[in-house]
């Protein structure tokens, strides 16, 4: 479909292209010429028919060179400017000729060739050539008025032949305007329809990327979730190095399917962010914790430098963002980091009444950018040498996205290197204090009174490998639950059955999650349609989660996710049913 679209989009474009344009100049400028010939031919009538043959000269001289400038135009078009200039000077001198003509002057024929020189010059050349001529061709019936040089030798001609003279340029001024008209009319609506296809090929371009977003992190939760419970079973040193390597590969390719859906957002204005409350201390841990396995792997030093005013106070802001940010800066100076160290310092410049202003800074001792590439690398899909995506891979998305970031949170980034000392970037963000304490995060493993045994769940998952890999994780916590396969099956079970909670994929055959959510929700049971419906979706940006709202869905847990996210929503709606 979107192929389809896009060939419609590349026909378009071709009428709206300089083509069109030059076409159309081309043939006023033949119109005009063609015009001359006829011209040319009533003045030789003239002439020979009450002047004795005088005159004859000028006007074969206009047939003969609109004849040539045709064929030769015809032959070699690109001369057209070079014609038009001719033609439009040729024409303001013979607008002079008839104005300081003793028996002719500023008559019909002169304002005319007045008109076709303005037509001739704003169509066929540019504005500022327009305004020149207009101005030079108009100043002719003015100046006749104080300048009282005259010409006689241009006769007048008969008044029938006047008016055939008269009733040409006519024509000729009306068939110009009437073809430009449609030129222009024609470009602009094609220019709509262009538009039109642009804004359907964009939604439909994000709805394949929403697909394609929820077809690629469904069986990557299934590759990462199966990875974790084999690295917490397997104790083997060699066994657990491998499977080391299997989280991280599918870990990266996470990693650049975010990329290059953040990036589809960005470019089109429907990333937002989204405040709450957060310790920048314990988002600072988990990122540094995160990057410890590649660390360890390049036998490099992470070193963390947090202010300790920082750790005193909850910020409210978009806590995801700002982790995506340094995950990928520090992700960067690791990856180009071959020996030595990466540094990441966070130092709270000034405190105001509201919020701190504090400075993330991330330095490390890698390979160095040169100066020249250094603004180069926050392009999209660039990066600072072709060797570099070689050698070390990526999209050449993930500083882009950072600088949108940053950007939209209202600050700048900055990049200080030399090539073979190292790089450091760093930008300065204003946070707010947050109005709500953020409670201390307790592991879900710890909340001993929750028996979540007895949670009553149905799993309505259509992905073979993300049931078996649900499937474990409620075995670990002694839970059973049944499955159904799609929404109208998981409706089903509702009807003839009583759970506590629902794990609902967005994504299914027969009946999708959100439309299996809206029959539940219209259920005469009350303690069948107040379920607690949490969803399953790879797609969690706010403009879904705002969807799911809509359709009633509690929560959402996007894929592919944590055991330790999911144990923490057992718990909670645990808790919330009193199940001790």
């Amino acid at each position: 479909m979107i192929n389809k679209r896009l060939l419609k989009i590349k026909s378009l474009l071709i009428p709206i292209g300089s083509t069109t344009i030059f076409e159309a100049q081309l043939k006023l400028f033949y119109l005009m010429l063609g015009a001359n010939v006829f011209k040319g031919g009533i003045y030789l009538f003239d002439a020979y028919q009450y002047h004795q043959g005088d005159g004859s000269g000028r006007a074969l001289r206009l047939i003969l060179t609109s004849i040539l400038m045709i064929v030769a135009l015809r032959i070699f078009p690109k001369m057209l400017k070079a014609g038009i200039f001719y033609a439009v000077s040729a024409t303001v001198l013979h607008v002079y000729y008839r104005a300081f003509n003793q028996d002719v002057g500023a008559d019909t024929i002169t304002l005319q060739a007045i008109v076709m020189v303005i037509i001739s010059s704003f169509y066929g050349l540019n504005a500022r050539w327009g305004i020149f001529y207009t101005i030079i061709a108009s100043a002719a019936p003015i100046l006749c008025h104080y300048v009282h040089f005259r010409w006689d030798t241009l006769e007048p001609l008969p008044e029938a032949l006047n008016d055939i003279y008269i009733g040409i340029n006519f024509f000729v001024i009306l068939m110009s305007h009437v073809y430009f008209h449609r030129v222009l009319f024609g470009n602009l609506h094609a220019k709509e329809v262009l538009n039109k296809e642009l804004k359907r090929t964009a939604a439909s371009k994000m709805d394949f990327l929403s697909t394609m977003a929820h077809e690629l992190r469904t069986p990557l939760n299934a590759v990462i979730g199966i990875a974790n419970l084999l690295v917490e079973e397997n104790k083997g040193q060699q066994e657990r190095a491998h499977l080391d390597v299997l989280k991280f590969s599918a870990a990266n390719l996470l990693s650049l399917v975010n990329d290059i859906l953040d990036f589809n957002k960005l470019d089109s204005g429907k990333l937002e962010l989204y405040s709450a409350p957060f310790k920048v201390d314990v988002l600072i841990s988990s990122i540094s914790s995160s990057m410890m396995p590649q660390v360890k792997e390049k036998s490099l030093l992470l070193h963390l430098d947090l202010d300790p005013r920082i750790k005193e106070v909850s910020y409210e802001a978009d806590a995801t963002r700002l982790s995506q940010i340094l995950f990928n800066v520090v992700g960067n100076a690791v990856k180009f980091t071959e020996k030595g160290s990466v540094s990441i310092d966070l130092l709270l410049l000034a405190r105001e009444e509201n919020g701190d202003l504090i400075r993330f800074k991330i330095a490390d001792t890698g390979i160095g950018i040169k100066p020249s590439k250094q603004q180069l690398i926050f392009d999209p899909f660039m990066q600072a040498s072709t060797n570099t995506t070689r050698k070390f891979g990526g999209t050449g998305l993930g500083l882009s996205i950072v600088k949108q970031l940053i950007e939209m949170f209202g600050s700048e980034i900055h990049l200080e290197s030399k090539p073979g000392k190292g790089t450091t970037i760093y930008f300065d963000l204003l946070l707010r204090h947050a109005t709500n304490i953020v409670p201390a995060v307790k592991n879900p493993g710890e909340s001993d009174e929750v028996q979540l045994s007895k949670l009553r769940i149905l799993l309505a998952e259509d992905n073979l490998m993300n049931t078996y890999l649900m499937q474990q994780l409620f075995q670990r916590w002694n839970i059973k639950a049944d499955v159904a396969e799609n929404g109208e099956q998981a409706v089903q079970l509702v009807i003839e059955n009583q759970y506590d909670l629902i794990l609902m994929d967005v994504n299914m055959p027969v009946m999708n999650g959100l439309e299996a959510t809206l029959r539940i929700r219209k259920l005469d049971d009350s303690s069948k349609s107040g379920i607690h419906i949490v969803a399953l979706t790879g797609e969690a940006s706010e403009e879904v989660r705002a969807k799911l709202t809509d359709h009633g869905l509690n929560d959402y847990l996007p894929k592919p996710f944590k055991m330790e996210a999911l144990k923490k929503k057992l718990i909670d709606v645990a808790l919330k049913l009193e199940i001790r």
